[in-house]
C-alpha cells in the first residue's frame, strides 16, 4: 500500500513539474535547499509474480552546517539524517549520519532459492546505525577514506518456520578503509536522488577492506552451515565504472563488481539480482534473489539518443558473472554462472525522469528450469 501511495504522490508531482516547466520564472537566486522525489517497482513476472517497490524523498541544505550539507532522506522503510562534507582541514571532510531501517532491511523478508521465493524462511530485520566517515582527498581525483560505523540489529517474525533459526540481535562495529579514484565528466545534476541511473562519463575505481565485529553470534537459518558467522567478518570489495560518449547519438557504459568475504552470513552478503539502483543488477533474476559473499559481476550497456540534442535514450544491457553457493545449500566453495539481458528507456523532460526496463535471465542449472522475466519502472522528479 505504501508503494502504491508513493507512486501516486510521485505521479502528481511529476504532472505538476511538467505543466509548470515552461512558465516564466522570477529572477534567479542561489538556492540553499534542494529536494528530489523518486519511486519505482521491480517485479519478476515469470515464472511467478513477485517483487516490491520503493518511494524516496531527499532534501539537502547546502553548506548550512559548519560549511557542510544537511541531508534529510526517506526511502520506503528507511530514514536518515546526515551531515555531509564538513571541512575539518584542507582536503579533509567529515561525514556523519544516523540511519534506521525497519522490518525489510537486507530484503531478508524475501527468501529465494533457485529464483523462487520460499515464504517459510523469510523474517523481519531492522537496524539503527551511526555512520562515520573521514575522506582525505590527498591528490586530484584520488581519495582515501576511513569508516567507523556502529550498528544494532533486531530480528524476528512469528510467521517464520520453526525449522528456521533466527539470528541473535546484536551490536556490530563496522570499520572500513577504502580508496577511490574518480575521474568523471558527468555534470553534478547526474548525482541527485531523482536520477536513478546516472549517465556516467569518465572512469572510476574503488577498493574497500573491512571487518564486521559483532557482540553476539549464533548459527542460524537451516542446519547446513551457510549461516555460521564468526565474531569478526572480513569483506574485500572492488568496483569499476566507465562511460564514454560517442557523439551525437551513442553512449557506452561498463560496470564491474568483485567481492570476497570470509565467515559471512546472509546478513552481510552482497545482494545480486533485479534491475534497480540498490542491488547488483542482473536482469530477470529477482531483486536480491542471490546473496553471495564471493562474486564477480560485469555489466555493459549501450544507450542511443532518440533525437539529436534531446536527452531521451533507449538502450540494451547485458550483465553476468559468477557467484558462490548459488543453490543456497551452504557449499560456500561452489560457484555458478548468472546473467541476464534487458531493453531499457531513460526518458527526461526538464525536472522529470522516467525509466523502464524489461529483463530476461540467461538459463542456468541453478534456476528453477523456467524462463525468468522481470520488469522495472521508475520515476524521478527534481522537486525544488
Amino acid at each position: 500500500m505504501r508503494v502504491w501511495l508513493g507512486l501516486l504522490v510521485g505521479s502528481v508531482l511529476c504532472w505538476g513539474a511538467i505543466t509548470n516547466a515552461d512558465e516564466p520564472s522570477a529572477e534567479p537566486e542561489e538556492k540553499t535547499w534542494h529536494g528530489q522525489l523518486a519511486a519505482g517497482l521491480d517485479y519478476v513476472v515469470e515464472p511467478e509474480f513477485a517483487g516490491f517497490g520503493f518511494f524516496l524523498f531527499q532534501a539537502t541544505g547546502q553548506g548550512i552546517v559548519g560549511g557542510g550539507d544537511l541531508r534529510l532522506y526517506y526511502n520506503t522503510d528507511t530514514v536518515e539524517v546526515g551531515l555531509d562534507r564538513i571541512p575539518l582541514a584542507k582536503n579533509l571532510d567529515l561525514f556523519i549520519a544516523l540511519r534506521g531501517e525497519a522490518f525489510f532491511s537486507g530484503l531478508l523478508r524475501y527468501y529465494y532459492v533457485g529464483g523462487i521465493r520460499n515464504t517459510n524462511f523469510g523474517f523481519n530485520a531492522s537496524y539503527i546505525i551511526l555512520r562515520n566517515k573521514l575522506q582525505w582527498h590527498f591528490a586530484p581525483k584520488h581519495t582515501f577514506e576511513v569508516i567507523a560505523d556502529v550498528r544494532h540489529w533486531w530480528f524476528g517474525d512469528d510467521d517464520t518456520s520453526p525449522d528456521f533459526v533466527l539470528p541473535d540481535d546484536t551490536w556490530v562495529f563496522e570499520p572500513r578503509i577504502g580508496y577511490i579514484f574518480w575521474n568523471v565528466d558527468s555534470p553534478g545534476g547526474e548525482w541527485t536522488a531523482d536520477k536513478l541511473f546516472p549517465r556516467f562519463e569518465g572512469n572510476a575505481f574503488g577498493l574497500t577492506v573491512g571487518i564486521d565485529v559483532r557482540s553476539d553470534i549464533n548459527t542460524w537459518g537451516l542446519d547446513d552451515g551457510r549461516n555460521d558467522p564468526t565474531k569478526a567478518i572480513l569483506t574485500v570489495n572492488q568496483w569499476y565504472r566507465g562511460g564514454w560518449q560517442f557523439k551525437p547519438f551513442f553512449r557506452l557504459e561498463v560496470q564491474e563488481t568483485a567481492n570476497w568475504g570470509e565467515n559471512q552470513d546472509d546478513i552481510s552478503r552482497q545482494r545480486v539480482g533485479g534491475m534497480n539502483p540498490y542491488s547488483i543488477v542482473v536482469p530477470g533474476v529477482p531483486w536480491a534473489g542471490i546473496l553471495s559473499e564471493r562474486l564477480l559481476i560485469g555489466q555493459a550497456s549501450a544507450h542511443f539518443r532518440v533525437k539529436k540534442n534531446k536527452p531521451q535514450e533507449l538502450g540494451v544491457l547485458i550483465s553476468g558473472g559468477t557467484v558462490n553457493d548459488p543453490f543456497r545449500t551452504g557449499n560456500l566453495d561452489s560457484f555458478g554462472g548468472i546473467g541476464g539481458v534487458a531493453v531499457m528507456t531513460d526518458l527526461r523532460w526538464g525536472p522529470v525522469s522516467l525509466y523502464a526496463r524489461v529483463g530476461y535471465a540467461i538459463p542456468t542449472n541453478w534456476l528453477a528450469d523456467e524462463a525468468f522475466i522481470s520488469v522495472f519502472g521508475g520515476i524521478g522528479v527534481d522537486a525544488f
